[in-house]
């Protein structure tokens, strides 16, 4: 049955709201009411995208290998994972931040795929240009640029191209079009949680003294690739020490008690 413990010192490590399945459902901000929350968004998240229904049925779970992604100036370099309802992968994780707050802002945000990065417009096109004219545009990709069939199905998303130069341009740029993040739910992360201005130095709640946040429950965001991981640690540590500081303070015993 249900137990209350009285505790000079609480601390609260349980996450924020994505991958709930694992327990990090976000529940805890009910019992929060009196603090300052940054409502809760998707970050290292995927996004979706109107593909066609070839896409969508036929290369969902296919990488787009060794591409570049650039939005708004940034770009970012590695695999891109197709889903069925849009894409994700490192890249995409890279630029979520400025993805997400382009989708709030404006409602969609277009990025461009660089199919070959470390080949230029004219390069493509010289490659292009020792093919066949009259094979079929996927054989020319295929021998001229080991485009693998997902690439060329990202291609035909597009209007078609005149000519081989536009053709180039349109491989070194491949326009995306995105509608939304995917389900808060299935991001590696979250941005949001208890504002910053809520909590001490030491990480303690202003608003119950004695009861520490660390972790995801805490509103900032970090890029994968450790960041999270360390950030986590760090704020844990952070923490534990500040409740062990007023813990030799004299803290008395209060909690729970929030109303």
């Amino acid at each position: 049955g249900e137990a209350t413990l009285a505790a000079a010192a609480v601390v609260l490590a349980t996450g924020g709201a994505s991958w709930s399945r694992l327990g990090s459902d976000g529940a805890w901000t009910a019992l929060l009411r009196e603090v300052p929350i940054t409502p809760f968004r998707p970050a290292n998240c995927g996004f979706t995208a109107d593909w066609s229904p070839l896409v969508a049925e036929r290369f969902a779970g296919t990488p787009l290998k060794s591409v570049a992604v650039s939005f708004a100036g940034a770009v970012a370099r590695g695999d891109v994972m197709i889903t069925r309802d849009g894409i994700e992968g490192g890249p995409v994780y890279t630029l979520s931040a400025r993805l997400r707050d382009a989708l709030s802002r404006d409602g969609q945000a277009g990025i461009t795929v660089d199919l070959r990065p470390d080949l230029s417009v004219e390069a493509i096109a010289g490659r292009l240009s020792r093919t066949r004219p009259r094979e079929s545009l996927s054989n020319r990709l295929r021998k001229g640029l080991r485009l693998a069939p997902v690439g060329v199905a990202l291609l035909r998303e597009g209007p078609p191209t005149p000519d081989d130069q536009a053709l180039s341009r349109r491989i070194k740029a491949v326009p995306l079009r995105l509608t939304g993040t995917a389900p808060l739910d299935r991001a590696i992360s979250v941005a949001g949680g208890v504002a910053r201005d809520a909590c001490d130095n030491h990480l303690m709640l202003r608003r119950f003294p004695g009861v520490f946040v660390a972790g995801e429950m805490l509103d900032w965001e970090a890029p994968t690739g450790g960041y999270l991981l360390q950030a986590c640690l760090s704020t844990g540590r952070a923490a534990g020490l500040g409740a062990l500081d007023w813990l030799r303070e004299g803290g008395t015993p209060r909690y729970p008690s929030v109303p």
